[in-house]
């Protein structure tokens, strides 16, 4: 089963899919101040760092990547800027681990990868804080299970399949047409007016479908082709999500072509220390005391004269001039809003769903698969597998596989025990490299796994999805401040939406938006 190769030179012709997301962490420069420490009152340099009650020019909710950009932006522009983060560490969906079998070797346990070509503010900020760069391993053929669990092997590049071999040359298969008829629509797609989007075209996938394959639309192939790209790329199958949403999401990434490659797309370059050497080097380019963990916030209220207090679990409250909400959409639920969002913004919050997502990290003693000729993909419309990538490092000796379990075979996996649930993954991976190669594939050295639906503060990854009708009334609402509240994160992205560089994007535009803000009330 090669339809992703045999579709992918369709559109090349034309017009010239695997996502990546969201143990010890690697260690940075500085540690920052908990809010748990606020309470030892034998810690007076925690308490000189951050203060609770201090005013502050901005206050920016989440530590992920764009919490993180908006404040390294404002403290430059030499406003005084203290981010709340819930959880332990900053990154958000971006989680780098220090093996245990390997302390000198990082692995990414979420967002892995970048591009210099159209991930330009994730490239310049790696290169502006000297973070090395590789390029992804790209050499060898991937495997193919396709629905009836038959496993082929093809050459990883834009070929034909042997399923192909029947069809009339100038006829696409089924599901060929099914890749192309969706990456034209992205391709003409206007990520920036979305009131334009046709609204009898606004209905789930699975619909859209059938209103333009026809017949064609309605084959079980089909449906679980849209159903396997819908959750490796979002989390969610085809009958949850909204035709607009998933065109949106495509061309927010420069289209299908990108999102899929090892080149020049989404998959082309790692950052060797880990992707969460990024938020580091921005967090300690920033004043200390800028970032208290461990203090989910439970309370945002705005009084009258331009003040907004902000309150976290642990009791603690600050106040400032602006604040920035930098956490994903269906995460707002928590907070108590004084006074309450706009119904626009509450529609958003209460009908977006975060995506199914988990991700595995297999590490070996070689990579037995470069040995034997493979590329490390090994792509399943089966499962538990759904896709994965040569995640290598040979100067670190580091050699794994990242193996992705998506939207409802992942919601069907999560119900099994830990054991049970690393068991079906390396198993099927046997199943998939073969007889001969299978005792390689479960000669494992270590295994590590994030199932990110089940990560307290975030819920799933890699971003929020929506259904029919929800971009096209509510999607300008995404952005609009509401008083003295600002919004981030990476779902108000315009590009590169679910991947670190729309974070980072939509950190710059909101704090440009603050900063100008704050400049005509001075």
């Amino acid at each position: 089963m090669k339809f992703t190769d045999s579709a992918i030179g369709l559109l090349l012709n034309a017009s010239g899919l695997l996502h990546e997301p969201q143990a010890p962490l690697v260690p940075s420069p500085r540690l920052w101040t908990s809010a748990d420490m606020l309470f030892n009152s034998d810690n007076s340099t925690a308490s000189d760092n951050v203060t609770a009650g201090t005013d502050f020019d901005v206050i920016v909710v989440g530590g992920g990547f764009s919490g993180i950009m908006a404040a390294y932006n404002l403290t430059q522009a030499g406003h005084k800027t203290l981010v709340l983060e819930a959880r332990d560490r900053i990154g958000g969906r971006s989680w780098s681990r220090l093996l245990r079998s390997n302390p000198d070797a990082v692995v990414e346990m979420g967002a892995t990868w970048i591009n210099r070509t159209s991930q330009t503010v994730s490239y310049a900020l790696c290169d502006e804080f000297g973070l090395e760069m590789a390029e992804q391993y790209e050499k060898g053929d991937i495997v193919d299970q396709d629905p009836l669990g038959n496993i082929t092997r093809g050459p990883n590049g834009v070929t034909g399949g042997d399923e192909d071999a029947g069809n009339d040359p100038g006829e696409p298969s089924p599901v060929e047409a099914f890749f192309l008829a969706l990456g034209l629509a992205a391709e003409q797609h206007d990520i920036r007016d979305f009131e334009a989007f046709d609204e009898e075209e606004d209905v789930l996938m699975s619909e859209w479908l059938v209103q333009k394959l026809g017949d064609v639309g309605k084959s079980l192939e089909v449906k679980l082709s849209c159903d396997w790209l819908s959750s490796v790329l979002v989390g969610r199958g085809c009958e949850e999500l909204g035709a607009h949403y998933f065109l949106d999401y495509i061309k927010s990434g420069n289209g299908l072509i990108s999102l899929v490659s090892d080149l020049a797309g989404a998959q082309a370059i790692k950052v060797k220390k880990g992707t969460s050497s990024m938020t580091d080097a921005l967090a300690n380019a920033m004043p200390e005391g800028s970032i208290m963990l461990n203090s989910p916030v439970v309370d945002i209220t705005q009084h009258t004269g331009g003040q907004v207090r902000v309150t976290t679990s642990p009791g603690l409250e600050y106040t400032a001039k602006k604040a920035i909400l930098a956490i994903p959409t269906n995460t707002y639920t928590r907070i108590r809003f004084t006074p309450p969002l706009p119904r626009s913004k509450r529609a958003l919050l209460t009908r977006t769903k975060p995506g199914i997502y988990a991700k595995a990290i297999l590490s070996y003693a070689a990579p037995w698969w470069r040995a034997a000729g493979l590329a490390g993909k090994f792509q399943s419309l089966v499962g538990p597998i759904n896709f994965s990538w040569d995640t290598s490092d040979a100067d670190a000796e580091q050699y794994s596989l990242a193996v992705f379990v998506t939207g409802d075979t992942a919601a069907a996996w999560h119900l099994l025990t830990d054991l049970g649930r690393e068991e079906a993954v390396v198993e099927h991976l046997a199943e998939l490299a073969g007889s001969e190669l299978a005792g390689q594939a479960r000669n494992l050295t270590e295994f590590n796994v994030v199932e990110w639906t089940k990560e307290q503060w975030l819920w799933g990854g890699p971003t929020s999805s929506m259904g029919p009708g929800m971009l096209r009334n509510y999607g300008k609402a995404l952005r609009e401040p509401f008083g003295d509240l600002h919004f981030g994160g990476g779902e108000t992205a315009y590009e590169w939406k679910g991947y670190l560089e729309g974070a980072l994007r939509a950190g710059m535009r909101v704090a440009e938006e603050v900063v100008e803000t704050l400049g005509r009330q001075e």
